[in-house]
């Protein structure tokens, strides 16, 4: 089998990889989208700590072409969505049967084995089967909706309640479509002008530009309160401050993505207004309901769809977005043809 990985600082390249179907309750999927993202060439570039060698990719959807031992669900040829988080099952919250709550996450691309290769062998409990009406370029953002339901869980959001959502990725559009599919009103915020329109296309309707007069444009949409909820993605490049600042006393503030580069809080604000912040890093335990998301269409990625890059051109697409990492300007993700 062919995958690549992150042998050292600043170098992919491409590798023989030997995975035995062993294990009865495993499967084997040929791979056939890898979606490669910001936090895989974090990792390229040493912003994000990890230990090389590492294959990346997080999110990846496949056909499954063998099976350890008969699966009701499953059949050769079912097309699945991998999840890439697996609870570690000794910790204290995994001990206690609340593996959601883990300390220690097994995720792909970061400190094991991710989706950049031709072939997965993986436990048929971590892959789940697509309906026909999902297509592979959708199914690859299974991981942002189930994070994004995660993100919802933990605010607890209440119908008609504002949300403000610092961050206007892929990610923060998923996250606010959802939150109007479960009735809540979100703001969107964020610097790239370009970014708030493709989610106003899919049907956010709030959106701001991060600006000095952004607290006071937050306080008009919402008739002169400050939120109760607000959802900071930690990639977003804005200042924290300033989703504090929007937060009304007694608030909550979820801190949402994949790891927490430089992220500061503004602890006198905090202290002040007696607010309560959690981390979300993951959607483990939400891959069902995201699926279900994606074949009700209750969000629209059609703003979203990504080029195709052969795999010739993989090592050429991780130097390009590194560039554009390191000159802290938007990273494009790009979405490999595995069958190229």
């Amino acid at each position: 089998m062919t995958g690549w990985q992150i042998s050292a600082l600043g170098k992919i390249e491409k590798i023989n990889i030997t995975e035995m179907l062993d294990d009865v309750d495993s499967a084997k999927v040929k791979l056939t989208r890898t979606l490669l993202t910001e936090e895989d060439v974090s990792l390229y570039t040493g912003e994000e700590k990890g230990k090389y060698p590492v294959i990346p990719g997080r999110m990846a959807v496949g056909q499954v072409t063998e099976l350890g031992s008969p699966v009701p669900y499953f059949e050769k040829g079912t097309r699945v969505v991998l999840s890439p988080v697996k609870p570690c099952g000794k910790c204290y919250h995994c001990a206690g049967g609340d593996p959601r709550e883990c300390y220690d996450f097994s995720v792909a691309g970061k400190n094991s084995a991710g989706f950049l290769k031709d072939f997965a062998v993986i436990k048929t409990a971590d892959i789940f089967p697509l309906p026909q009406s999902v297509k592979d370029n959708e199914a690859v953002y299974t991981d942002y909706i189930a994070l994004a339901l995660s993100v919802i869980d933990k605010l607890d959001i209440e119908k008609g309640q504002h949300v403000a959502i610092f961050g206007g990725s892929v990610f923060g559009s998923i996250l606010a479509q959802l939150i109007i599919y479960y009735q809540g009103v979100p703001i969107l915020i964020d610097e790239d002008e370009e970014a708030l329109l493709r989610a106003k296309k899919s049907g956010v309707y709030y959106t701001l530009k991060s600006s000095t007069k952004t607290e006071k444009e937050v306080l008009s949409l919402t008739g002169g309160r400050a939120v109760g909820k607000v959802a900071f993605l930690t990639r977003s490049g804005l200042p924290t401050d300033l989703a504090f600042k929007v937060a009304a006393p007694s608030g909550k503030i979820a801190f949402a993505g994949y790891s927490f580069p430089n992220v500061k809080i503004p602890l006198g604000i905090a202290l002040s207004k007696q607010l309560s912040t959690v981390s979300v890093t993951n959607g483990y335990g939400n891959f069902e309901p995201a699926i279900n998301i994606l074949a009700n269409k209750a969000v629209d990625l059609s703003g979203y769809t990504l080029p195709l890059t052969k795999m010739d051109d993989i090592e050429a697409s991780v130097a390009n977005m590194a560039e554009c990492y390191k000159a802290k300007q938007p990273v494009p993700s790009f979405m490999i043809n595995m069958l190229s």
